[in-house]
């Protein structure tokens, strides 16, 4: 394995890169979607579709990645992510901008579960939780910029702008990925692991605490990343808080910056501390965070509120992944990553579903307070879960 681990490096480059391009649009996504005529429900079915995509194809293209490498996966995933930027710039009505979207979670798939499980297999034995940290931080810093970038493009230009430039960073992810990882399709798998199915990793005690958590808890965040940034952009008069694109985008970004920059301390405190513990604190600092969004009324307030709510999810990061990667090495890291990728994307379908609705019907501001309540009762889950064999 010693001739692998240069190639963590180069995967934390590809990782913030290919983030940094995904959260150039994320700010502007929803704004995008409305200006084609989407209501907040259909905003909500666009973030859906993203997670469907990616809740579909991660299971089964983590175990593919464990019996035939993952470097070509990857380079496919970055190719279809440079592909579907520019399609977005070309989208003529909702029902396209779905379509595009579908295929955009099939990238995303083949991306970061498998990126994530490449550095898993790679961490030493006791240092999990480090390794972890170190993929994440790349992970949460490339979404983090990304915002900011996006939201002054789109403030300065148009809206088509970001797609673009998503577009162009994601093939300098790829080049790199294509010229400079090494290909592990060499590395010898012994002939008694046992690849197990979707059923098997969840009949393991943690594992299946681990995908309940993320799934309810990914269902609470669903408001975040559908739409925060249309309520903070919404006019005062209409029940948001008229912020600039500049400004909502200043706000996700840090929020995502600040999560980045703590990913290897909560690392360390994964690999030296009860990581079940830290798990059910992050659910509470994370519900603490959300419901204190919509109580927020100017520019500081909605950023502290952020800040705590991105420190709360980053905090259980390490811990859960480390968990995935330690499962892994009996069970294969690309299953097991992409079995914790799924758990997400199914919170992530229904989240921004249930969101977009509660948002037509009740207002955006109620949105947050649901989310809250349902982040609580996923770490409530998740203590109970793991306490039964």
């Amino acid at each position: 394995m010693a001739e692998y681990r240069g190639a963590v490096q180069i995967l934390l480059v590809c990782v913030f890169t290919a983030m940094l391009g995904l959260g150039i649009i994320s700010p502007i996504l929803p704004i995008y979607a409305q200006s084609l005529g989407a209501t907040l429900t259909q905003v909500g079915l666009l973030s859906s579709a993203w997670s469907i995509s990616r809740f579909v194809f991660a299971s089964p293209i983590g175990r593919f990645s464990d019996r035939r490498g993952r470097k070509r996966i990857i380079a496919v995933g970055l190719l279809v992510y440079a592909v579907v930027s520019f399609l977005y710039s070309i989208a003529w009505d909702f029902t396209s901008l779905v379509t595009i979207r579908l295929l955009h979670g099939l990238g995303s798939a083949m991306t970061m579960p498998v990126a994530m499980a490449y550095v898993a297999e790679l961490s030493p034995v006791g240092q999990e939780g480090r390794y972890m940290g170190s993929i994440n931080l790349a992970m949460f810093g490339g979404m983090g910029f990304g915002p900011l970038i996006g939201g002054y493009f789109s403030d300065a230009f148009t809206l088509s702008v970001p797609f673009y430039l998503m577009g162009g960073i994601t093939a300098t992810s790829l080049a790199l990925t294509v010229f400079l990882l090494p290909d592990d399709r060499q590395r010898k798998i012994k002939a008694t692991t046992v690849r197990p199915s979707f059923r098997k990793v969840l009949s393991n005690r943690l594992l299946r605490a681990s995908f309940v958590y993320r799934t309810v808890a990914a269902l609470g965040r669903g408001s975040i990343m559908g739409f925060l940034s249309i309520y903070m952009g919404l006019p005062v008069e209409d029940g948001g808080l008229g912020f600039s694109l500049s400004a909502t985008g200043f706000i996700i970004s840090a929020g995502q910056i600040g999560s980045a920059l703590l990913q290897n301390p909560f690392g360390v405190l994964a690999d030296k501390y009860d990581k079940i513990r830290l798990i059910l604190l992050s659910g509470v600092i994370g519900t603490l965070g959300m419901a204190l969004i919509p109580l927020a009324d100017n520019f500081w307030t909605v950023l502290a509120a952020q800040l705590v709510f991105t420190a709360g999810s980053g905090l259980g990061m390490p811990a859960l992944t480390a968990i995935a990667a330690i499962e892994g090495r009996e069970m294969g890291v690309g299953t097991t990553m992409s079995v914790l990728d799924s758990a997400m994307s199914l919170g992530m379908v229904a989240g921004p579903l249930i969101s977009g609705v509660l948002g037509d019907l009740l207002g955006l501001r109620q949105v947050f307070f649901v989310g809250s309540t349902i982040i609580l009762a996923g770490a409530a889950s998740f203590y109970a879960l793991q306490k039964i064999g």
